[in-house]
């Protein structure tokens, strides 16, 4: 289960066979976690580091 897509699965986490959860990206909720814990700490991060070579 590389990327779980399935519009009609109304779960944002979806447990996997071997263990674990997976993000359904069928899900708009699941695009929002992975913007806010993934992208944006990445932009902030980038930012400070030029900030602080400038």
């Amino acid at each position: 289960m590389i990327l779980y897509r399935d519009p009609r699965d109304k779960r944002v986490f979806v447990p996997k066979k071997g263990g674990g959860v997976a993000l359904n990206f069928g899900h708009p909720i699941a695009w929002w976690i992975l913007i806010s814990t993934t992208i944006i700490p990445l932009i902030v991060v980038v930012a400070v580091t030029i900030a602080v070579f400038i």
